[in-house]
């Protein structure tokens, strides 16, 4: 109760906060979402995050766009998974190697705090209030369950427990990526806590270890369609980068200050550059450091190894297009919630041992306060903070706002800032936007491409069509600027000009859904220009990737009547009617007249 109803407060200015960032991308532009019943489609969109998605759906079933729907779910994940980390605290503290240690008198305290701790810190924001990151969160939330079920099968034998924990792990395995550890985890939590001494007992492992490789082989043969942005980073320099992210992570974790959700961080080429090397000396350090705390605090060492464990899939080898994002630290926090409350628990109880063998229980009892006190404060320091940082959140341009104030050399930021402004009707700004963009990094290709499309609204045709034509210089396999640049022509007059504009879109993009109307457009210009047989190919092509548009089958019926197809023409007019659309009465006439019908 005491851990939802905090939670509750911190986030209880986030419920009316806009789509942000890449929500655009994965919720309101995904037609995957709009039939929950078609599974197979939610499938096929992003395998790795089925049920992620899936949430998503059920979301869009029940409250459409309706912002308030997602935060609630959002916002009910993040508060069962602060209430596992809780049971998984407190499950912790009666096994084996701890339930006869100083520490478990305060056991039911101890996992309260923990549970606190993890529920308000501000940085959580990005994983709760971020509706698209529900991933984080909710994968967080199944890798816990799991977790907590299977300890709770190995303390208590019970094999509805530990069933139950194997269903969860695979649930999460189908929720995001960074799932993948969770068998390495219980393998650690197994040697930290439950095989005090003994060998590691196989034949319960072992059926956990197998879920390691769902991931792999569902992303060797069902990639999925979900939009993916390409790294141009490599795997060595990525590694060498991380080293620095991890630093600022643990920085950011104790000072929870200067957030930002689209950090100018810069790549590391070499391990001799100084911050590199350094921070790669520093994470030794801490290893070794944790290794040798082992025998006397378990705890702290599991909590640090947690940390290390759970960064691994985003922070090594494996290059990401972004080198560092918040939300990556939703399940390490688990780990550096533990590993906070139990470090001040032991900072403060660290001479008392001797006061209660001298039955100094006045200072025993002085240790206890102050260990409650510093706790108390740090969780309403990060309360404050995580309320202050969901308004910034409140709308896009607040966020963007803040972005550019912190990363004011970065280009991303300027370009979605001119996205939104240009969905607010403020062309000039946005325009403005856009060329700071550019003069940021003059090979930005999406920032020539939205001012193009700014200049095209304005009517300026001709610095479209330079806009356009820069980005195609920069990345000749830019479908999206051939598609821009010939609608410029086609709005122009100049239909010739547009066709090899668009053919050459469909030809690097056959079959993206994404130009399924590139299709429809060169059908309709190829009908203007009398060659009816590629009308009805391009048409053709475009019912085959919307086989639910009625006017689409208009259109072809028409080009089928000037081929002197009439079967095929009233077959076209015949469905165009059963998809709720009335066909062209002219048409209609005509056909009549031709075949008698």
């Amino acid at each position: 109760m005491i851990i939802s109803c905090l939670g509750i407060i911190v986030y209880s200015n986030t419920f009316h906060g806009t789509f942000q960032f890449d929500d655009k991308v994965f919720i309101i532009d995904n037609s995957t979402l709009r039939n929950i019943a078609d599974l197979h489609n939610i499938w096929n969109y992003y395998p790795c995050r089925f049920l992620t998605f899936l949430s998503f759906a059920l979301n869009f079933h029940f409250h459409q766009l309706n912002v308030f729907g997602y935060h609630l779910v959002n916002l009910g994940i993040h508060l069962l998974t602060a209430i596992l980390v809780w049971w998984l605290t407190l499950l912790t503290l009666s096994t084996p190697a701890l339930k006869n240690t100083k520490i478990t008198r305060h056991a039911d305290l101890i996992a309260l705090l923990t549970g606190l701790v993890f529920v308000s810190h501000p940085l959580q924001t990005e994983a709760v209030t971020y509706i698209w990151q529900r991933a984080a969160s909710m994968a967080t939330m199944f890798y816990l369950a799991s977790l907590c079920l299977y300890v709770k099968s190995r303390l208590k034998p019970n094999k509805l427990y530990y069933f139950s924990s194997l269903m969860a792990a695979i649930l999460t395995m189908f929720t995001k990526e960074t799932a993948i550890t969770l068998p390495l985890m219980i393998i650690l939590y197994e040697f930290c806590f439950l095989n005090t001494g003994k060998k590691l007992n196989w034949k319960y492992l072992a059926p956990f270890l197998l879920t390691i490789f769902i991931i792999p082989l569902t992303m060797l043969f069902n990639t999925g369609t979900a939009p993916k942005e390409p790294t141009n980073i490599s795997s060595y320099h990525y590694l060498l980068t991380q080293f620095r992210v991890i630093i600022t992570y643990i920085r950011l974790l104790f000072v929870p200050l200067h957030q930002n959700l689209d950090y100018d961080y810069p790549v590391v080429k070499s391990i001799f550059e100084l911050p590199a090397f350094f921070s790669f000396l520093f994470l030794v350090i801490l290893l070794f450091w944790a290794k040798r705390l082992f025998p006397k605090y378990r705890l702290i060492s599991f909590s640090i190894f947690w940390f290390f464990l759970t960064l691994l899939p985003e922070s090594s080898f494996f290059p990401l297009q972004d080198v560092i994002f918040e939300h990556r630290l939703y399940l390490p926090m688990a780990g550096y919630s533990i590993f906070l409350v139990c470090g001040v628990y032991y900072m403060f109880y660290r001479h008392s041992e001797r006061s209660e063998e001298s039955k100094d229980i006045l200072r025993s009892f002085t240790s206890f306060r102050m260990t409650l006190v510093a706790l108390l404060l740090i969780i309403a320091c990060n309360s404050i903070l995580t309320y202050q940082r969901n308004s910034i959140w409140k709308n896009e341009i607040t966020l963007l706002n803040d972005v550019i104030r912190k990363s004011p050399h970065k280009e991303r930021p300027f370009n979605n800032r001119g996205l939104v402004l240009s969905g607010q009707g403020n062309l000039d700004q946005a325009i403005a936007d856009f060329s700071q963009a550019i003069k940021i990094n003059p090979e930005y290709t999406n920032a020539y491409i939205n001012r193009g499309f700014m200049y095209n609204k304005q009517g300026d045709l001709n610095r479209a069509i330079v806009d356009y034509g820069k980005a195609i210089e920069i990345n000749p396999r830019l479908a999206e600027a051939y598609i821009d640049r010939g609608n410029v022509f086609v709005k122009s007059g100049n239909l010739k000009q547009a066709v090899p504009e668009f053919e050459k879109a469909v030809k690097i993009s056959p079959d993206n859904p994404n130009f399924a109307d590139t299709y429809y457009d060169l059908g309709f210009i190829y009908y203007k220009m009398g060659n009816y047989a590629q009308a009805v190919s391009n048409y053709s092509k475009f019912i085959e990737m919307n086989p639910n548009d009625p006017e689409a089958y208009n259109n072809r019926a028409v080009s089928y009547f000037q081929l002197k197809e009439y079967d095929k023409s009233w077959d076209d007019v015949n469905m165009a009617e059963k998809l709720g659309s009335t066909a062209n009465p002219q048409l209609i006439n005509a056909l009549k007249q031709v075949t008698g019908k």
